[in-house]
């Protein structure tokens, strides 16, 4: 399967703040995944912090959105919309079947915390006006 994206779409209800418990665990799983780990073991506790804060507070998270060959990133959502995240591998350095297999990793993970959830595929806009 070619793809760029990965999109985890939760059910409705699902607030930002529900992932308050398992982010820590599901952040540090994305990065051993995309084998993204930085060496400094302060700067992981930090963005997991700063996360953590937004997530406390019902607020949209950062996510992984650094510099690097993929990204977990939970959109800017309207009211209306459902909660999702997504995957997305940098065009230059993630191939498409990683970004797939990282998705599926997470949206496994995440069924077994409890977050029913479904799978679409670059659902990004960037994708829809490049076709």
């Amino acid at each position: 399967m070619k793809v760029r994206s990965g999109h985890i779409k939760f059910d409705k209800g699902v607030q930002y703040k529900d992932f308050t418990p398992i982010f820590s665990e599901m952040y540090l799983k994305f990065l051993e995944d995309t084998d993204q780990t930085p060496e400094e073991e302060e700067v992981v506790n930090m963005m997991i912090k700063e996360n953590l804060i937004d997530l406390e507070k019902n607020k949209k998270p950062e996510g992984y959105n650094r510099q690097g060959r993929m990204r977990m990133i939970f959109p800017i959502q309207e009211e209306s919309d459902d909660l999702e995240m997504y995957i997305y591998g940098h065009y230059h350095s993630a191939k498409s079947l990683e970004v797939a297999r990282v998705t599926e990793s997470m949206s496994r993970y995440l069924k077994s915390k409890g977050f029913e959830n479904d799978v679409d595929w670059d659902k990004m806009l960037i994708h829809k006006y490049k076709k």
